[in-house]
């Protein structure tokens, strides 16, 4: 594909090769993630095994279709509908954003279980440190 035509297609889009070096991207991928030289900057490290296997499709002329959590520009992780087609040797990679968990019909991510268990944690530790800064302030008088 022209290098100009791509840059004009209206979805994020990326040209690829089988490392996952970005090759080439379209204008809109710049409003979505950070400017990268490999596509592995911008994919959770959960989903890596998933992209492991997109790559590895490199023969294969027919899409491939994963569900990816990947980094945007505003750092934040957000869910993608990933599909790449293979074409001598150059993979065209079209992400779409998912809108909901809900539409991607899986459980929740474990980074946000992770996330919830940690603010738990850090509400239980404060309320420790709370309680001890009295006890030590009782002490002292």
């Amino acid at each position: 594909m022209d290098t100009d035509i791509a840059k004009w297609i209206p979805i994020p889009y990326f040209q690829i090769n089988q490392e996952g070096t970005i090759l080439n991207s379209s204008n809109q991928t710049h409003s979505y993630f950070y400017p990268a030289s490999n596509i592995w900057h911008i994919v959770h490290k959960e989903d890596r095994n998933k992209v492991i296997l997109m790559l590895s499709q490199s023969t294969n002329s027919q899409p491939v279709t994963e569900y990816l959590v990947l980094q945007t520009s505003n750092k934040l992780f957000v869910n993608f509908k990933c599909t790449i087609q293979w074409k001598d040797g150059i993979g065209h990679l079209v992400c779409t954003e998912k809108k909901s968990v809900a539409d991607l019909d899986i459980t929740p991510f474990p980074i946000q279980t992770s996330l919830v268990n940690t603010k738990r944690r850090l509400e239980a530790s404060e309320k420790s440190l709370n309680t001890a800064a009295k006890i030590i302030s009782l002490r002292r008088h």
